[in-house]
């Protein structure tokens, strides 16, 4: 059997694209567990290592697809990540302004702002595989 080579390309394709989704998946899982799971916990119920010596209750995040009706909010995750811009309705921000911390650690200006919203969308992603 002889294949073409737009088959072989489309084949090499769907299967980059499934390698790149499942890195992704895991930067996005490490993303999380480095910069949110001391408070919101491995699971996003909200039993993180610190949560208990907080003054706050720490939300659960495994929820967030429920409490919207069954879809899951992600514009507004991102942007409660970043914590730069005040959500109405979402009051003071009770959690490090993520947005500012992940800019200050990225060295080329030009990119800042790209790397910045990157790192809080695959945050986010990570997030939404958590929702029961």
């Amino acid at each position: 059997m002889r294949f073409s080579f737009p088959i072989i390309a489309i084949c090499w394709a769907l299967l980059s694209q499934s390698v790149a989704s499942g890195a992704a998946a895991d930067a996005g899982k490490d993303t999380y567990v480095q910069y949110c799971s001391s408070c919101h916990g491995i699971d996003g119920r909200g039993g993180g290592a610190v949560s208990a010596y907080l003054n706050v209750k720490v939300p659960d995040l495994s929820t967030l697809r429920k409490r919207n009706k069954g879809v899951y909010p992600a514009d507004l995750v991102i942007l409660a990540i970043d914590g730069r811009r005040k959500i109405r309705g979402h009051g003071d921000p009770k959690m490090p302004v993520w947005g500012e911390i992940f800019n200050r650690e990225v060295k080329d200006p030009k990119v800042t702002e790209v790397v910045t919203v990157q790192k809080e969308k695959m945050i986010a992603d990570y997030v939404a595989t958590l929702q029961r």
